[in-house]
């Protein structure tokens, strides 16, 4: 075989490898998919070269050239997930996949229709294709341009750079591949592309923390690499076994190629969910911290009652002038029975609705904050005067107005300012939240509010989300501005004026 089918082969498991790595990830961050997809189609673009020089079989060009198509969506879901737009720019991301998988069809279609294949495989065809490919891989790469200059953290600078160069090498490359196999006068880089852009796109997966805080990377690169040379050899097996036979030749390397995504995945799935129940035990366990410190001070107050009236009973003296004892010990059963059911209520998320006054539920929480972090973080209240109350819980609104104020202390470690103002907002009222800390990058801003989504190494990813569900379960909206290094603001829209809300549990006065 020609060093360039060599190469095809190698590439073509190591893509796969790759796939593997990010379908592991898949569900836990939103850049696991597109990559794995997009791993994928270039390993099957790189098998379809092999093939047409083992089998000589001319229909593995219309395969290639449909797997090259499918390389734009796929790349532009990915920069737009890495970016941050996945969800603001979804109408193109879709756009995209449904016109270039018509295409690829259409490519897919032409091997049973041999008249068709011969319209597809024409330069006024391939302009076409051109004309179509370069509004979304350009715009995707404009996006990518201005993200890496924006960016203000080294680490996201490095990354985002990695990614600009792997995409760069593994995708514009190849487009050189497809115009040559319709006849344009240009030198085949596609090859050259993916020997240099693999290792780039493994680097910022494995070392720069492409998906997240991803532990064992070395663990999951061997497990990779073992994987990827199993998979050179079963190739190689079945065109030699079945070169003569193109039914069962496909029926092997489609079967070949499941298998290593699945062992790839199976393997390094190992690693990620170890980690990941870790994870979940340590945020179980933080919670399971905070609920006792809520019970621990009322269980102690009634011990120390119920201590005190043992001894004196043992005594033999009366109880009669011991009754703030006996009170005491009834406020405490009683201040159980609430925190039990707040947090009951903080998992259901259910508002018992009444007027609330949101400059002073601002001024109680914010009564002690300054204890927190003396000397280190300023807090500035800019409470607006003659406010409407609006219909809320007042326990639920002032818990999700700590964990904002409790991540904006965090986001200042070194110091800052944190403001909290209350203002009108249109038809209703709003809380707000701003610090002065380091801001969020674009992939965090959007998925700030995900159940279980942290940056933090001890965070639960629970602050965010509850602060979300609690502002909807009242009727209003969340908003959040930030940029790296300009700081973070929260806005909590509501409702003003007292009014019923949806969950029934409680009636407004």
């Amino acid at each position: 075989m020609t060093g360039n089918v060599w190469f095809s082969l190698v590439a073509c498991a190591g893509l796969l490898a790759l796939a593997g790595i990010a379908l592991a990830r898949v569900g836990r961050s939103p850049l696991a998919l597109p990559l794995s997809l997009l791993s994928i189609t270039l390993s099957t673009w790189n098998f379809s070269a092999f093939a047409l020089e083992r089998s000589g079989e001319t229909g593995w060009k219309l395969v290639g050239f449909a797997a090259g198509l499918m390389t734009v969506p796929c790349t532009l879901h990915f920069i737009l997930a890495f970016v941050g737009r996945r969800r603001r720019s979804a109408w193109a991301m879709f756009g995209a996949y449904a016109v270039f998988a018509a295409l690829a069809l259409a490519m897919v279609a032409g091997l049973g229709a041999p008249s068709l294949a011969e319209r597809l495989l024409t330069l006024r065809f391939g302009l076409t294709v051109t004309g179509l490919v370069v509004p979304p891989l350009g715009g995707g790469f404009a996006l990518l341009w201005l993200h890496l200059r924006r960016a203000q953290h080294p680490d996201e600078r490095a990354r985002a750079g990695l990614v600009m160069l792997g995409l760069t090498l593994l995708v514009a490359l190849l487009v050189t591949e497809l115009a040559a196999e319709l006849g344009l006068d240009v030198a085949r880089l596609g090859n050259l592309g993916t020997l240099l852009g693999l290792p780039v796109m493994a680097t910022v997966a494995l070392r720069f923390g492409l998906f997240g805080r991803d532990v064992g990377a070395a663990r999951m690169a061997l497990h990779a690499v073992g994987v990827a040379g199993v998979g050179v050899l079963a190739y190689l097996a079945v065109f030699r076994l079945f070169a003569g036979q193109a039914g069962a030749l496909v029926v092997s390397t489609t079967a070949v190629t499941f298998a290593l995504v699945v062992a790839t995945r199976r393997g390094v799935t190992a690693f990620v969910t170890r980690s990941e129940r870790m994870e979940r035990l340590a945020t179980l366990g933080r919670f399971s911290a905070q609920m006792a410190h809520d019970l621990k001070n009322p269980i102690a107050a009634m011990k120390g009652a119920a201590q005190y009236l043992k001894e004196e009973h043992s005594r033999g003296r009366p109880w009669d002038d011991q009754g703030e004892f006996l009170d005491l010990l009834l406020e405490q059963v009683e201040r159980l029975d609430r925190v039990v059911d707040t947090y009951q209520r903080l998992a259901r998320v259910e508002p018992l609705p009444k007027p609330v006054d949101l400059n002073a539920l601002a001024q109680g929480v914010l009564s002690l904050q300054s204890f927190a972090s003396p000397g280190q973080v300023r807090i500035v209240r800019e409470l607006a005067p003659g406010l409407p109350p609006c219909s809320g819980d007042e326990d639920l609104l002032a818990n999700a107005l700590e964990n904002l104020v409790r991540n904006a202390f965090e986001a200042m470690s070194g110091g800052g300012t944190l403001t909290v103002r209350t203002l009108r907002d249109g038809a209703g009222v709003a809380l707000e939240v701003e610090d002065t800390g380091e801001g969020m990058d674009a992939r965090t801003r959007e998925r700030a509010f995900d159940d279980f989504f942290t940056t933090k190494a001890s965070g639960s990813g629970l602050g965010l989300a509850f602060v979300r569900r609690v502002v909807e379960a009242h009727g209003g909206e969340v908003v959040l501005t930030s940029r790296e290094g300009h700081g973070t603001v929260v806005r909590l829209r509501l409702p003003a004026g007292v009014r019923h809300l949806s969950t029934g549990e409680g009636e407004a006065a």
